[in-house]
């Protein structure tokens, strides 16, 4: 990745600046023209033919081949007004030659000492900052799209997004990007790679493109050039065609990238000897791309271990499995392919690959991908059932494999996804199939459904290892229906997973059940100071497969947005039940929500508080008590090259009753702080402290419990990376964690290096 910034270099645009009523006329003129002439609002790609007029990337739109570019403008606001002209222009250009797309951009700000441009790193731009969204979409289905945001400081968010499942930042595809600033805002040049985006060469319908404007002030504007709604469910319906794409290349490419992990450590558990540690590791992944629309992956003895931390999740008083986000860059390549209603495919219960291969292919009509690994094991294997999940330790070895496929037909797409899991030794398997559709009967309403089947003969025997045993089967379907209205939203959902199923290759922490959710929500518009007022009512019932409720909701609730970006969202439960266990009490509770978030300014960037109030249920002691949960976050920004992040977490049950009443039964607490200094685009240093507290009175339980549990990490790393592929690490982690009187302090300490280089 190639990052240049000429920003604090201002130029002079090459026309003269607007005045202060051109700029708000401009763009109403150019919408009505729009309007008048549809067939405007496509983008016009120029074609490069003259190799002495190459776009400079400096970030400055006055290139040769910029004047010969058709300028696209005429944006629309969504936020915090809908179907309006954009109160601010901004301009796109799109040329290409035989080997890169380039995209120009104009941000017009007719305040431009107030635009938001903090360093950031990959992945991480957000709303309280001004930025770019490009949706491209080479297969014009208006079903899925790259995506790449940029600020105006060239940092940058890429990835794909999908109408049905929203964005995915994991992967990462290699472009360059420069931006710069002149009179009256902002510019930026993108230089895309045709190897980084997967298309069919010779296809006849053009690409489209959508492009998303985001200014944070006062308020949030959200401008875009489709007449994109907040009532449509269909995002990239309101994409355009780029005209004039034609002869674009094809052919094998291929990279190789070499990584070299090498590490020292120790381990010291309390009363034992401190184990020294280290090794040396060298692995290979290696991309093949046959044609445009095809791409090969394979990885040899590839090292996973993470530079990211995963963040701290209260898990003290659940009853199921959590959910962890893939960050392994191997398995990140079509993994938006994997998002279906059910999480059927999830890639981190690959646990230690010592090989790898991947095909994937995107078209026009049709999205395929199959991966397979042999993993060496070393996790944990859910065992899920309606009230609980239960766990298998991953001590086999074993071949897994996923492949997903989706046929895109208009407004239809039918989907299958398969897994494997064979476990060796002959200790069985588990296989999953089954199909899915998504319906989007126009860009205001949308059905979608699944169905799975599933066979297990990798059985847990007396001791909860998994052994080859009698084979059982099982199902999960679900059918989805939703509706977005100007004035009005609805939702419903029913979901039905058979006792027999299980996914190992996938994420499911409970079956069992079955449920109903409806949900409808009232859109009143700009209320006073607000700029959105929304009433909501949800109900759901979930029930096991004898018909015994396990959870009863009836939630009423109010959604509000304001300046600032703030969003309030508060919800009441007034008389809600659940079961914790077969055969047990059903609960009924109360309890009341809210939720704040909001961008107050360039220092406090964004801010967010989460507090829930009322009854709470003991999971461990499958009883009723009172307490709560607590969450406070925020984004701290002293100078654009230095940020913070501090999360706090907590959660607690008070005792209710003759012998416990008030007293304080749980308690768990996770923090973490987060801070980055920027040493330029490429360069960055990163800190994170971790720790986490759970605490329980051991008195006042039945059966034994845990009194006291703690765990803590600090990461320190610094980064550099030149483009994908060539990135250098050096890192070190110190964690800690203790139960006394049920496992002894433990203290590991880690000092890592980590290089690759792309060939």
């Amino acid at each position: 990745m190639y990052i240049h910034n000429s920003l604090w270099n201002a130029r002079a645009f090459d026309q003269p600046n607007p005045t202060p009523h051109m700029k708000l006329l401009y763009p109403l003129c150019l919408g009505l023209t729009l309007a008048a002439n549809p067939a405007l609002a496509a983008f016009e790609a120029y074609k490069i033919t003259d190799p002495a007029h190459s776009v400079k990337l400096d970030g400055v739109v006055d290139d040769a081949v910029w004047g010969k570019a058709a300028a696209r403008g005429g944006f629309f606001e969504s936020q915090p007004a809908d179907k309006i002209a954009a109160k601010v222009n901004t301009e796109v250009r799109i040329a290409y030659d035989a080997k890169y797309m380039y995209v120009a951009v104009k941000a017009f700000d007719p305040k431009p000492h107030e635009i938001r441009a903090p360093f950031g790193r990959r992945d991480k731009i957000s709303g309280d900052q001004d930025f770019i969204g490009l949706f491209i979409d080479p297969g014009a289905s208006r079903q899925a799209a790259q995506i790449i945001y940029f600020n105006p400081r060239g940092a940058f968010t890429d990835g794909n997004f999908t109408n049905t499942n929203g964005e995915d930042v994991s992967p990462d595809f290699d472009f360059s990007i420069a931006t710069a600033r002149f009179d009256g805002g902002w510019s930026a040049e993108l230089r895309i790679p045709f190897t980084s985006i997967s298309y069919v060469a010779g296809q006849s319908a053009p690409w489209n493109l959508l492009v998303m404007r985001n200014m944070t002030r006062d308020t949030r504007y959200k401008m875009w050039s489709g007449q994109v709604t907040r009532s449509s469910a269909c995002l990239l319906c309101f994409s355009e065609p780029i005209n004039g794409l034609a002869g674009l290349p094809t052919g094998l490419n291929w990279s190789a990238t070499p990584q070299l992990v090498m590490r020292r450590g120790t381990d010291t558990v309390a009363g034992a000897p401190r184990q020294n540690n280290s090794d040396i590791a060298l692995s290979l992944d290696v991309k093949i791309k046959p044609d445009s629309a095809t791409v090969i992956d394979a990885t040899i003895n590839p090292d996973f271990s993470q530079i990211e931390l995963d963040a701290p999740q209260l898990s003290g008083n659940t009853r199921f499995g959590l959910f962890v986000q893939e960050k392994r860059p191997f398995f990140l390549e079509g993994s938006d392919m994997f998002q279906t209603p059910f999480r059927a495919i999830s890639t981190r219960t690959m646990s230690d690959p010592a090989w790898g291969a991947r095909y994937t292919r995107r078209d026009a009509g049709r999205d395929l991908t199959v991966l397979t690994t042999r993993d060496a094991g070393g996790g944990l294997v859910q065992l899920p059932n309606a009230y609980h999940t239960d766990f298998a330790a991953q001590d086999f070895a074993s071949q897994a494999t996923v492949a997903r496929a989706n046929f895109k037909r208009g407004k239809l797409s039918l989907g299958v996804t398969g897994t494997d899991r064979t476990l060796f030794d002959e200790r069985g398997y588990n296989r999953v199939l089954g199909p899915d559709f998504t319906w989007q009967r126009s860009d205001e309403e949308r059905v979608r459904g699944q169905l799975l089947l599933s066979a297990t003969t990798a059985q847990p025997d007396a001791a909860g290892k998994l052994v080859k045993g009698a084979r059982t089967t099982g199902h999960a379907g679900v059918l989805e229906w939703s509706r977005e209205e100007e004035k009005w939203g609805a939702w419903a959902s029913v979901e039905e997973v058979s006792d027999g199923f299980r996914a190992d290759n996938g994420f499911f922490s409970q079956v069992g059940y079955r449920l109903y959710v409806t949900e409808f929500s009232a859109k009143l518009g700009k209320r006073g100071p607000l700029n959105d007022l929304n009433l909501y009512f949800h109900s759901e019932r979930k029930a096991d497969t004898l018909g015994a409720a396990i959870v009863e909701d009836t939630t009423i609730g109010a959604w509000m947005k304001g300046p600032r970006d703030i969003e309030f969202n508060i919800r009441l439960k007034p008389k809600n039940k659940m079961r914790v266990k077969q055969h047990g009490e059903l609960f009924e509770t109360a309890q009341v929500w809210a939720r704040i978030d909001a961008s107050p300014g360039r220092t406090l960037a964004r801010v967010s508080a989460e507090l829930e109030l009322g009854d709470q249920i003991d999971i461990e002691g499958a009883r009723l008590g009172r307490g709560g949960l607590a969450m406070l976050y925020a984004r701290l920004r002293p100078f654009e090259w230095l940020e913070f992040e501090p999360t706090y977490s907590a959660t607690w049950v008070d005792g209710r009753g003759a012998l416990v009443d008030g007293r304080r039964l749980y308690t768990e607490q996770a923090l973490q702080l987060k801070g980055i200094y920027h040493i330029g685009a490429r360069d960055t240093v990163r800190m994170i402290l971790q720790r986490a507290r759970t605490k329980r009175d051991p008195s006042l339980y039945a059966n034994p419990v845990e009194g006291e549990s703690s765990r803590g990490t600090t990461s320190f790393v610094y980064g550099h990376t030149a483009t994908l592929g060539r990135a250098a690490y050096v890192g070190v982690t110190l964690s800690k964690g203790e139960t006394p009187g049920h496992a002894p302090r433990r203290q590991q300490n880690e000092l890592f290096v980590k290089l690759s280089w792309q060939i």
